[in-house]
């Protein structure tokens, strides 16, 4: 299972490496391409979730934290189109990996908080995710 999941980990962080490149090419706005994305991803989701749609009535789920995280994905996507319509194709890999480096370093600090310890091993790798984003945006 872990296998299964680490290849779609691999093919998610090509997927998303690559939509915001594709993205800066286009040549719209940047709330117009967030919107076209959102459009064409509810395209290609609402197949594989029709069926389940039902489990949003679920007692056992809680609607306020996905709404939260649609709220932050929003956000996240007005801003990273904005940018993305805005930079050029020399810049756009310099913003994508200040972005990227980011998006790994709020998991990882929320992982430490909620386990409740940051170890050397963990403190050593925050310095080097920071320090990889200053090398590879020099």
């Amino acid at each position: 299972m872990l296998h299964n999941l680490s290849i779609r980990a691999i093919l998610t962080g090509i997927f998303f490496g690559i939509w915001p490149l594709l993205m800066n090419r286009s040549g719209l706005s940047g709330n117009v391409s967030s919107f076209v994305l959102v459009v064409i991803m509810l395209g290609c989701i609402l197949p594989f979730s029709v069926g389940n749609l039902g489990s949003i009535f679920n007692p056992d789920v809680k609607l306020l934290f996905a709404m939260g995280a649609s709220v932050c994905g929003g956000a996240g996507i007005l801003l990273l189109n904005s940018i993305l319509a805005r930079t050029t194709p020399q810049s756009v890999g310099l913003l994508l990996v200040l972005t990227f480096v980011l998006q790994m370093i709020v998991p990882a600090v929320y992982h430490v908080v909620v386990t409740g310890g940051l170890t050397v091993t963990k403190g050593a790798g925050f310095a080097l995710a920071i320090t990889s984003a200053i090398l590879l945006t020099l």
